[in-house]
């Protein structure tokens, strides 16, 4: 169990809202349990933490902390956190289920971006109301914020009205995982069927990610550029018929691979594999795919859609218009034929690395900790 006393006093109690471990291969999910999980290694007794969920998990970070379970009405979990005093409750995320209300001690809550107000027209009514309604003034009373971009910290200042001095930013981390593979290791396409040299995109099918437009740029790339690249589309979702009819209508049924949810190590094949990373989304908190791609040594084509541009830096090609099928096809036709353009962004990707750290993100969480903790 981490967090005994450390000989300097009561160790300070934290609770930590942890729904997201209990699916911890989702992308909030995978943030928090990467982060929680360096915090733990780096406690040394400071914090006594309790994980609050509101069922039991098979997550196996519960087997080195307090596991709590507590009812899913925010007024009945507040009850429970009343009874318990913590010094400081950590919400992730931030939803109308937060139990706020009467609870003593600091709050703090992580929150990874606003693509719901971003692109609005992806989502439905209720979401809306949600992230306009409730998140707004929810944040207003935290005593600290937590996000993973500087994008989305300006953000929270403008929209939500929250004071800067409370925000503090954790980059995501990235996994050993990614990174370049020896070309022994590589399998991954040959097992998918794909026909190389190839463009990959990994993401869950969303308009968010903004698929159809990939699909035209990647048309135009093979029909105005005579590309010789397939183009590899994985992640659930980019299997069903939507897509393939889309496929079809341009041309490029037979040149499409779409072998749904893949595995990380088939993802960092495919990455390792590829000429070219493409991700053009509308609207991204951080944007990960597009720094696993760079630590593979894989060119990235990407637009400035929210943090992006923030996380990529000078590292991928980045066009300016999401909407734009034609810019969109030039960057790829120039990440998959330029070679001294290619070996630019391998350079500038592995230098940007050092910034996604896992330690250093929970080092900084840690002081947010500490700080609220001595108030």
């Amino acid at each position: 169990m981490e967090g005994k006393d450390s000989g300097r006093g009561r160790a300070a109690r934290i609770a930590v809202f942890t729904k997201p471990l209990d699916n911890w291969t989702s992308g909030s999910g995978h943030h928090l349990d990467e982060i929680m999980k360096a915090v733990l290694d780096l406690n040394e007794g400071r914090f006594d933490f309790t994980f609050v969920h509101y069922k039991p998990s098979q997550n196996p970070i519960y087997k080195r902390v307090r596991e709590l379970v507590v009812p899913r009405s925010p007024l009945r979990s507040a009850a429970v956190l009343r009874r318990e005093k913590f010094d400081l409750v950590h919400y992730s995320p931030l939803t109308i289920y937060a139990p706020i209300w009467g609870v003593p001690g600091k709050k703090l809550a992580t929150i990874h971006g606003a693509e719901q107000l971003l692109v609005p027209q992806f989502y439905g009514k209720v979401e809306l109301a949600h992230e306009y309604l409730v998140v707004p003034p929810y944040a207003r009373r935290m005593d600290a914020i937590v996000t993973v971009s500087n994008a989305s910290a300006d953000f929270f200042v403008r929209r939500y009205r929250v004071a800067p001095e409370r925000i503090t930013v954790c980059y995501n981390g990235l996994g050993p995982a990614y990174r370049v593979l020896p070309d022994a290791e590589i399998t991954a396409p040959e097992r998918y069927g794909v026909r190389r040299p190839f463009v990959l995109h990994i993401s869950r099918l969303s308009e968010r990610k903004n698929p159809w437009k990939l699909l035209e740029a990647y048309a135009r790339l093979v029909q105005e550029h005579d590309s010789p690249c397939s183009l590899v589309c994985a992640g659930g979702g980019w299997n069903g018929e939507e897509v393939l009819e889309r496929a079809r209508s341009l041309g490029i049924a037979e040149l499409l691979c779409t072998p749904g949810f893949i595995t990380e190590r088939d993802a960092v094949e495919l990455m390792n594999a590829a000429r070219a990373f493409v991700f053009p989304s509308l609207a991204e908190g951080f944007g990960m795919p597009n720094v696993e791609a760079m630590a593979c040594g894989c060119p990235v084509v990407t637009t400035p859609a929210f943090a992006v541009r923030e996380i990529v830096g000078d590292a991928a090609l980045v066009v300016e218009d999401p909407s734009d099928p034609v810019a969109l096809a030039e960057a790829l036709h120039r990440a998959t034929t330029d070679e001294a353009l290619r070996a630019r962004l391998r350079e500038r990707g592995f230098a940007r690395l050092p910034l996604f750290s896992w330690e250093d993100s929970a080092r900084k969480l840690i002081g947010v900790y500490e700080r609220l903790t001595r108030a």
